[in-house]
């Protein structure tokens, strides 16, 4: 594989006094509304909107506990329930309502299986193997349905971008998730997790080992800035912020055949018998083009998300930056150069954004190739600090990304 590289919530204002009326509808109440950092065990893992204190007492919603233990939260007006985890059905809430008060019950004594089993380890709620369906239910509709290069589909949800999450479905069932969004947690790593406390809660091994359709598997790992990790059977991997201390900066989980089909690290494997065949199937010239037309709007997604994070200005798409970036990935690609310039035209990128009448007081670009989807070109532009520049200069407004094969081009702009 070819890696080439070159040159919370919403901000309310909730402080302050708020009134907030009793049941009978008369009296009322004041209670102060306020955010606030949730911390778990010593960790920050979550910022709350609005924390509820009302006469010494603090009420955190919901919500806010279910994503810090990466469970689902729900209520239910009609029956006056609420749930943290798995919802109930109508007969067992019911009966739950309805039911006495036992005098007295003994606790039952946990069997070995269920003492020695460990919660899913989750990404906003979402494990590998979930349904479509559990997916809905618990992040609802997504903002986007796009395919992805391994025949899977991205659902993307980017409507809150301190949630952005993109989830891969195949035949139903999820097989690869992904987020660099600031409250993204997996287990005990979230973002801004330093290295050295991810080398204490993850095993970190410069070959990682594993079994898979008969092959025995081995990966050189990436331990300094993309670490692969093994959670049981799940691979884990830990994006790194080289140019920010090590501090993780982005979470990715994914099942086998995904890690292998994509082809993010060194892979070699032995086997007896029949050979493993780990390759995706080839895609269509049409299916190409959706795929780059998906890779686009992704690059746009994981820019604003970490622009989001350092509190700089959103970009908005601009199409006609989008079709000079494409067709400067396209040109890379079919004569066959990697550069700035133009082997074909002999124009650099302010040439060609002025040669297709777009007038702009500033603008950069940031190119790539051998990358085998739109995040990792993303995360390893974010690790070269002339790429990053262009990625969080405060001064651009537009962007216009543009994809072809394995080749991508980001054009930014401030348009005069």
């Amino acid at each position: 594989m070819r890696l080439w590289l070159l040159v919370v919530i919403l901000a309310v204002s909730l402080l302050g006094i708020s009134q907030i009326f009793a049941a009978d509808g008369h009296s009322l109440i004041r209670a102060s509304l306020q955010p606030a950092a949730l911390y778990l065990d010593g960790e920050q893992t979550a910022s709350v909107p609005a924390v509820i204190e009302y006469q010494g007492t603090a009420y955190v919603p919901l919500p806010a506990i279910g994503e810090t233990l990466h469970k689902q939260t729900g209520w239910d007006g009609k029956q006056q329930i609420i749930w943290l985890g798995a919802k109930p059905d109508a007969a067992v809430a019911n009966a739950k309502k309805s039911a006495p008060a036992p005098i007295e019950k003994k606790p039952a004594l946990p069997s070995a299986a269920s003492a020695q089993a460990e919660p899913a380890i989750s990404l906003f709620g979402i494990t590998l193997g979930m349904t479509e369906e559990q997916v809905r239910q618990t992040l609802g509709q997504p903002a986007r349905r796009e395919p992805s290069p391994l025949g899977y589909e991205w659902w993307i949800y980017n409507q809150h971008l301190d949630r952005y999450l993109q989830v891969g479905l195949r035949a139903g069932k999820v097989v690869d998730l992904y987020s660099n969004a600031p409250l993204a947690r997996i287990g005990n790593v979230s973002i801004g997790t330093s290295y050295s406390s991810l080398l204490g809660k993850q095993t970190i091994k410069h070959v990682v080992s594993f079994a898979y359709q008969g092959a025995n598997i081995q990966i050189t790992n990436q331990e300094n800035v993309r670490p692969l990790s093994m959670n049981g059977e799940i691979p884990l991997i830990f994006y790194l912020d080289t140019q920010n201390q090590q501090k993780v900066t982005a979470l990715r989980m994914m099942d086998k055949l995904t890690l292998l089909q994509g082809g993010y690290y060194e892979t070699k494997w032995t086997y007896q018998g029949e050979a493993p065949n780990f390759d995706p199937a080839p895609l269509s010239v049409k299916q190409r083009e959706l795929v780059d037309a998906a890779h686009e709007r992704q690059l746009l997604d994981l820019v604003n998300v970490v622009r989001y994070r350092y509190k700089l200005p959103l970009l908005s798409w601009y199409h006609p930056a989008a079709m000079v970036a494409r067709n400067h990935s396209q040109d890379m690609e079919n004569v066959g150069y990697f550069s700035h310039v133009s082997a074909t035209s002999g124009l650099d990128p302010f040439q060609r954004l002025q040669h297709a009448g777009i007038s702009f007081l500033m603008a950069g670009e940031n190119i790539a190739a051998g990358f085998p989807d739109a995040i990792e070109a993303h995360e390893n532009w974010m690790n070269s600090p002339g790429h990053r520049k262009n990625i969080l200069e405060k001064s651009f407004a537009q962007l216009g990304p543009g994809v072809y094969a394995d080749y991508y081009t980001q054009d930014f702009l401030t348009l005069k």
